[in-house]
């Protein structure tokens, strides 16, 4: 089955919650419109919206949601970050629980502003995502054990959260032609929680990973982040987000074949080297609706993180039905 797109909107510091309702109302009634184009019948098929406004933007986003139960399927939540405790003094953060009470299906780990601004270490966000992946497991026992004692089904607050992973290098690594190792170190310290591929690159994964190259396909899409059977849940289901820091709000995005050559990398590395079945990588770094065309063509780019172009619901809108008509 062919896997969805990710077009996902990080708005940063930026919008109170009266400034989202007002871009969410905006944004859903350009999603109608297109719906009844006729154009893209299967648009619900394509691709999947993420939004990711302030933490205290969060419930009124969800509210308008709510308010659009036909596009639940395809519009979601995500956190701009997330905290590797469930509770405690931690004054300033946020919990999984206190994410998912908004129904976020994502949280996006590893931004390269919390990397390099907030100095987030390594061992930090190997945490977050450990914690994430631990959620996952409970849920996904809670909800198993809920269906043998044919209790019913858990709400959509129950789903796994899916974590967006970012990695990418600076403009002096770049340089130094070291950015492919930059990147896997990245990988291997956030997912050492993941279970590692003993037989690194044997010829079924080479397999696997040509599969994914010709269908661009894992095992199954984005759909089922609100489907709380057990047997839908992928606890380990991963979203990675490649950003090259020194294109991020410049106007100046990385050249797309470099962008292409970097997700094939990464595609192949996590192939070769995890057992990771169903993941995704996206594209971060200054995503414009001049080059989402462009972007969408690769092989390896399933789907964008846009900063500063998703802050207007025209241009992010126009990001995502270019995005979806690909």
């Amino acid at each position: 089955m062919k896997k969805k797109k990710i077009v996902a909107a990080n708005f940063k510091m930026n919008k109170t919650h009266v400034e989202v309702r007002e871009y969410l109302k905006s944004f859903f009634k350009k999603l109608k419109e297109f719906s009844r184009t006729g154009e893209t019948h299967d648009f619900n098929d394509n691709a999947e919206i993420v939004f990711a406004p302030s933490f205290t933007a969060l419930n009124e986003a969800y509210n308008i949601i709510e308010e659009n139960p036909e596009f639940r399927n395809i519009v979601k939540l995500a956190s701009q970050n997330v905290y590797c405790e469930s509770s405690g003094a931690y004054t300033g953060e946020i919990s999984i629980d206190m994410i998912k009470a908004f129904n976020c299906s994502y949280a996006i780990i590893g931004h390269s502003e919390r990397r390099w601004i907030f100095n987030e270490s390594e061992e930090l966000i190997a945490k977050k995502i450990s914690a994430i992946l631990n959620y996952n497991k409970k849920i996904e026992t809670d909800i198993r054990n809920a269906r043998d004692n044919n209790a019913e089904k858990h709400s959509g607050k129950s789903a796994a959260i899916l974590p967006i992973l970012c990695v990418g290098e600076n403009l002096e690594i770049r340089k130094s032609g070291k950015a492919f190792d930059f990147v896997a170190a990245q990988l291997d310290s956030a997912l050492n929680c993941y279970t590692k591929d003993l037989n690194g690159g044997t010829a079924q994964n080479k397999d696997n990973f040509r599969s994914i190259k010709t269908a661009k396909s894992i095992n199954s899409n984005h759909e089922g982040s609100g489907n709380t059977n057990a047997a839908d849940i992928d606890i380990g289901k991963l979203v990675i987000a490649y950003e090259p820091i020194w294109a991020i709000g410049t106007g100046a995005p990385m050249e797309p074949e470099d962008g292409e050559k970097m997700h094939k990398f990464i595609y192949e590395y996590l192939t070769d080297n995890y057992c990771i079945e169903n993941f995704s990588v996206i594209y971060g770094g200054s995503v414009t609706e001049k080059n989402i065309n462009v972007l969408m063509e690769k092989d390896h780019i399933d789907g964008v993180l846009v900063g500063g172009a998703s802050l207007d619901p025209q241009s992010f809108f126009n990001i995502y039905s270019f995005a979806v008509s690909k």
